[in-house]
């Protein structure tokens, strides 16, 4: 567990610090703080590598920016479903994150593949999704951007890529600021920010925080709570600006001490379920459950003039350490537990170089990226756990009354049990073996390197062409090694249940052409038009738990998205809506065949949906929002062998329709300094699995809402908060593993309250 000194160290040098204004901005979400409607305009996003308006960018995209993100309940990416319609998922936990966009995710965590959806931070590409999550503070905005961006992005951003930007030094004045919170269930939260300038030309910024809570759910055999958070980061940056120099060094560190992945077993009765309305969700697990999680990251980013182009440099080493252990059966038996320690250090580099921007420009660059990542996994069980859940039964069974049962497999009058104790297999009576467990060794060594170009002509004032290609070459080398584990089950079964024994030494490389083509028209300042060709690609890759299992091949997608962006009425009424239609060949999916988790590639699936939303503000003090999604996204062809077809399903995390309402009171005629929002949140049903069976979650919505009071001149704000106001019990992921009859849901946060005070002078 983090170190409680070092929390309330943090607290108390909050409290005692002079803390003035937070400079904010206006976010493009208007339901989660005040808009100055002359300032929606001026939204800059670089999703495609240089700064622009949003409303000019031809691409589907969400920004969140400071005000969203500091009164908003997203505190890490994880939560970004709660404000987008287009996202989906959840984060199981910091190692185990599943976000879909557009019903694209990546459910694979092992070391051998990789995510679909790219996660960037101050453009440093994150690369696995277990290093990824981390607290969301002193952020100058995050860019959700939808669909294939393999031109623009690169490998493994089939499914969209999501931009953090941290705050940057500023060479003005002194600054410090800090929150502090706290809520049921044990919840604290509290954060510190300085910014110092050291002279004309250099600047340092600091923040730190800590966040905890003892956990939502029950366990009753155990009685305490489960799902505990307790996360201590700190970020440190160093900037210097010299003329049109801009160099700034920044360095992350981030402890997590967390509970592991707690989830509800839909096979095994749990105590206490029958009461909805429970405050603590009731759970049955009898593993001590863990994620502690380092992560580490430092990049220097340079930008610089080179003659008439924009020069820029993004050097970046990043990594973490991992130590996770999760009862997936979530019962009270061993039928599977999972543990690992994982552990990864990459190195990544990118040139880019920009023209001015004019009639004619263009942007290209190189990247290369270099990982190196280990993991030690291990599956624990127990044989009578593993007995009870082969026969499906409902109480615990003994594997010496199953073996008893059973005929004989070579025929005559004896049972199995005396086959076996004929050869000595098993003892008289016989007591099923515990704490058994299949270990897995893999070492993976991958290089990639990309470079692209990006060009665009406007034709008229009011048309321009855009054409892009990228060019992405990977390679793996992959070690892995798994010994033959020896007890009663594996004798029966011919082998390990879970983790395949053998070892495998292997590489491959693959390559991939990723063009870009998009028309844009802008016929009018507050409005343009587009129509989009992109494709992606994400790398192949080897089903290290399964040594010996051929490599997986690449998915690739192309998506076919055309929009609108404008506003109306003296910009009162913001809105922008794209349609969309994606097809993938090669999806990567994880399946189990029998116990042991594969990556098979899935054929073919088809997306086509719209996205749409509008912000009004009818008032001076009144912010509405309106946002829908509507997603039609199936597999067109899914085989397993001749007797799995999944083919016609739905994919999973991809509910068909998926909307918000938000609306945002502030600078109310004689109620100064009072401020409010609340935003619903609904999606239809969804599955958590390709074959469409018990995985599922009905149709849900979540609300959520914040009051806070600004104390007059540059007094403190006091503010109450509550997420799942009305308290739906709802799944957010699941798994099954039908050889030993394990079927999991993963259940939502309850509500939530909490009361805070953030202080600006």
């Amino acid at each position: 567990m983090i170190d409680r000194n070092r929390a309330a160290a943090l607290l108390i040098a909050t409290a005692l610090s002079p803390l003035p204004a937070l400079a904010q901005r206006s976010d493009s979400g208007a339901a989660t703080g005040k808009t100055d409607i002359a300032d929606v305009d001026v939204i800059v996003v670089t999703a495609q590598k240089r700064s622009e308006r949003l409303q000019d960018v031809p691409i589907a995209m969400e920004t969140l920016g400071r005000i969203a993100i500091g009164n908003g309940p997203v505190s890490d990416i994880t939560n970004i479903h709660l404000v987008s319609p287009s996202v989906s998922g959840s984060g199981n936990s910091s190692a185990q994150p599943l976000i879909a966009v557009r019903g694209i995710v990546s459910n694979d965590f092992s070391i051998g593949g990789d995510p679909a959806l790219g996660i960037y931070v101050n453009d440093v590409y994150t690369g696995r999704s277990s290093g990824a999550v981390q607290e969301l503070v002193d952020i100058d905005r995050v860019e959700i951007v939808k669909g294939p961006q393999g031109t623009l992005f690169g490998r493994n951003t089939t499914a969209g890529a999501i931009s953090i930007y941290t705050a940057k030094p500023s060479l003005g004045e002194v600054s410090r600021s800090a929150e502090a919170s706290v809520g049921d269930f044990g919840a604290v939260r509290a954060y510190t920010i300085i910014n110092v300038p050291m002279n004309d030309q250099a600047a340092f910024r600091a923040s730190a925080v800590y966040n905890r809570h003892k956990g939502f759910f029950e366990n009753k055999p155990g009685g305490r709570n489960l799902d505990k958070v307790d996360h201590l980061a700190g970020r440190a940056a160093l900037r210097f600006q010299s003329g049109s120099l801009d160099a700034i060094l920044t360095g992350e560190y981030e402890a997590d001490r967390d509970d592991g992945l707690v989830a509800k077993s839909l096979t095994f009765p749990v105590l206490g379920d029958d009461d909805p309305g429970a405050a603590k969700p009731p759970v049955s697990i009898n593993a001590p459950i863990r994620n502690h999680r380092d992560l580490y990251s430092v990049n220097l980013r340079i930008e610089a003039p080179l003659g008439k182009l924009d020069f820029t440099s993004i050097t970046a080493v990043r990594g973490y350490r991992i130590r996770y252990l999760e009862d997936t059966d979530s019962t009270p038996l061993t039928q599977i537990h999972f543990g690992s320690r994982e552990r990864q250090d990459a190195f990544s580099q990118e040139f880019r170089l920009a023209s001015p921007f004019e009639t004619f420009r263009w942007t290209a660059g190189a990247s290369i990226y270099q990982e190196r990542i280990a993991a030690d996994s291990r599956a624990i069980y127990d044989e009578d756990g593993v007995c009870t859940g082969i026969l499906g039964s409902r109480v615990p069974i003994d594997c010496d009354n199953v073996l008893r049962a059973l005929p004989s497999p070579i025929g005559g009058a004896t049972s199995f049990f005396d086959d076996l104790l004929a050869i000595g297999a098993v003892t008289d009576p016989y007591k099923g073996a515990v704490g058994q467990f299949e270990a897995n060794r893999a070492r993976g060594d991958y290089l990639s390197f990309g470079i692209y170009g990006d060009l665009t002509l406007d034709l008229t004032d009011s048309f321009s062409i855009t054409g892009g290609l990228r060019y992405s070459r990977d390679r793996k080398d992959v070690n892995v090694s798994a010994l033959p584990s020896s007890n009663l089950l594996t004798l029966i079964n011919g082998g390990n249940l879970y983790l395949r024994a053998g070892t495998q030494r292997a590489s491959k490389t693959w390559d991939q052409w990723q063009p870009r083509l998009v028309i844009s028209w802008k016929p009018v300042n507050t409005l343009s038009a587009y129509a989009s060709y992109t494709r992606g690609y994400k790398s192949g890759g080897f089903n290290v738990l399964q040594p010996g299992d051929p490599a997986f091949d690449p998915e690739r997608v192309a998506q076919l998205e055309a929009g609108l962006k404008g506003a109306l009425f003296d910009r009162r009424v913001r809105y922008d809506l794209a349609v969309f239609e994606w097809r993938y060949n090669d999806l990567q999916v994880q399946v189990f065949e029998g116990g042991l988790p594969i990556v098979r590639n899935a054929g073919r699936a088809r997306g086509r949906g719209l996205e749409s939303s509008v912000t009004l503000t009818p008032r001076k003090h009144l912010d509405i929002t309106i946002a829908a999604s509507y997603l039609d996204a199936i597999y067109t062809q899914f085989r397993l062998g001749n007797a799995v077809d999944y083919t016609g399903n739905r994919l999973p995390l991809a509910p068909k329709f998926s909307g918000r309402v938000g609306i945002a009171l502030h600078d109310l005629p004689n109620l100064d300094g009072i401020s409010f929002q609340a935003d619903f949140v609904h999606r239809s049903q969804q599955f958590f699995s390709p074959d469409g069976g018990v995985l599922r979650q009905p149709a849900y919505g979540l609300l959520s809402a914040r009051a806070a009071y600004q104390f007059p001149g540059s007094g403190p704000e006091i503010f109450l908060s509550g997420e799942n106001l009305a308290n739906v019990r709802y799944a957010t992921t699941g798994q099954t593993i039908d050889a030993v009859n394990v079927a999991v849901l993963r259940l939502g946060e309850p509500r939530r309250i909490a009361l805070g005070a953030r202080l600006q002078w």
